[in-house]
């Protein structure tokens, strides 16, 4: 297990709430201890509900967010219908340095092989329409929704 943590590429983003509304229900639960004169355990149950936190924790994998800003760059390139060669083999990078990523991102266990699949074929079909030169809007918003809804 040790070793395979150190195969991990993500980020984790946590964030700490303090849960507000459970703080009614501590005070009305503490009442009957100040009226009866427990004032340490009084104390000793609020400070518990003031120390209580909720942590979330998102994870989000290096590969899949370095594809989703190769695909981003790419789109202008996808857009524009009058690329030179240059663009045309910038754009071609562009995708295949995408699919690797995307490979890396299947490769160290971030999804399925069928989730993928899905966001290949559209690279696909993307590399296929941009191969002569052509160009058009939209054409990458399939593949950004799916990585999106994947990841």
């Amino acid at each position: 297990r040790h070793v395979l943590a150190l195969l991990a590429s993500e980020i984790v983003i946590t964030v700490t709430n303090i849960p507000l509304a459970s703080y009614p229900a501590a005070v009305k639960a503490v009442v009957p201890l100040i009226d009866q004169g427990k004032i340490e355990e009084a104390k000793a149950a609020l400070q518990a509900a003031l120390s209580t936190l909720v942590e979330t924790r998102s994870v989000h994998p290096l590969p899949a967010l370095r594809a989703r800003l190769l695909l981003k760059r790419a789109e202008t390139l996808v857009e524009d219908g009058q690329r030179s060669e240059a663009s045309n083999e910038r754009l071609e990078t562009l995708l295949n340095e995408a699919r690797q990523q995307l490979e890396m991102a299947e490769l160290l266990g971030y999804g399925k092989k069928k989730d993928f699949e899905p966001l290949y074929a559209e690279l696909k079909k993307v590399k296929q329409k941009t191969a002569g030169g052509g160009g058009g809007i939209g054409w990458l918003d399939e593949i950004k929704a799916k990585l999106s809804k994947l990841f």
